[in-house]
């Protein structure tokens, strides 16, 4: 396919009353335009390049910038780790005086330590709706991608980095969606219809998934199981990405091709209605700043123990006055 520029009405008439010396000498500075053009054209070529370049300069500045803000971190751990064991409260404490509870002192009871790996986990369920989905396509293939996405949502909010959106590819295709770089530092081959991307960071988390679509009824409806994940801690910032058919051959929602989805129960009125449910404990220290991390939370309660031999109550009283009312029990 090529195309050819359009030129202004009655160009290529203009100069029919000139003479055959005018039209050569026309001619000439149009070939001399043309020299100055297309080294303009180098240039500016030259200058893209040039601007590419300090973009992806931008963009590794800021990678480092925000490497140094992890270890900054990790140094603040560090000093943390090492007041607590300036002040006993880690590494060799013994003799160390301990935090004692009050015990009851009514009954007796059973002291019971606890460790809780479930008490720093955060909820958070994010809804969020395409409209004009029989447009979609069309409309990405304007704006030079495969797929649209939503709003950055949070979920922990103790953590800066616990931020996410969702992707949608009507195809199953790419799931670079050109919108933010700190949520596209993943394989460039990874494709799915929909799917959760965490922002880039190079610390661990533990998450738990599920994705729903809303039905004609109203009712959102599960696609695919819950996926409980442990994303591990990296040397390089990477993003998470999850989605119900990103190892799947087949994709489409529900198995579903585009067109079949367009005419399913899942479209109302041109519009589809996702929802997703994230469950997160954030991991708030890397392995290279921390001799150890330990992310479950002890703690000391106390169970009321019940007497292994019950004693009736007390009769005296009662015997007392059947004594004097009716000389019972005077032997």
């Amino acid at each position: 396919a090529f195309w050819l520029p359009r030129f202004p009405a009655g160009l290529t008439m203009a100069g029919e009353h000139l003479t055959a010396a005018e039209l050569r000498a026309r001619i000439e500075e149009q070939r001399a335009l043309r020299v100055i053009l297309k080294e303009e054209r180098s240039a500016l070529t030259r200058e893209i390049e040039e601007a590419k370049e300090r973009q992806q300069l931008r963009r590794e500045l800021e990678r480092e910038s925000q490497i140094n803000i992890w270890v900054r971190s990790g140094n603040g751990a560090k000093r943390r780790i090492r007041t607590r064991i300036d002040n006993d409260e880690a590494g060799d404490v013994d003799g160390a005086p301990q935090q004692t509870e009050k015990k009851p002192t009514r009954t007796p009871s059973l002291a019971k330590t606890t460790v809780s790996y479930a008490s720093a986990v955060v909820k958070r369920e994010y809804v969020w709706e395409v409209q004009g989905l029989s447009w979609l396509e069309q409309q990405l293939t304007q704006e030079g991608r495969e797929c649209t996405n939503s709003n950055i949502f949070q979920v922990d909010p103790t953590d800066g980095y616990s931020t996410y959106m969702l992707v949608f590819s009507p195809r199953g295709g790419s799931l670079k969606h050109k919108t933010d770089d700190r949520f596209e530092m993943f394989d460039d081959d990874l494709c799915g219809t929909l799917a959760l991307i965490r922002t880039a960071d190079n610390y661990g988390t533990n998450l738990c998934y599920r994705f729903f679509v809303r039905d004609a009824r109203g009712d959102f409806r599960p696609w695919g199981e819950a996926r409980r994940v442990a994303v591990p801690a990296r040397d390089h910032v990477a993003c998470f990405v999850g989605g119900p058919d990103l190892e799947t051959e087949a994709k489409g929602l529900f198995g579903l091709t585009f067109e079949e989805l367009l005419g399913s129960e899942w479209v109302v009125d041109d519009s589809i209605t996702f929802k997703v449910e994230v469950e997160e404990s954030v991991v708030f220290s890397h392995p290279s700043a921390v001799p150890q991390i330990r992310l479950g939370k002890a703690d000391v309660t106390f169970e009321q123990k019940t007497p292994s031999v019950e004693v009736p109550p007390s009769t005296l009283q009662a015997d007392l006055l059947s004594l004097l009312t009716e000389g019972r029990h005077s032997d």
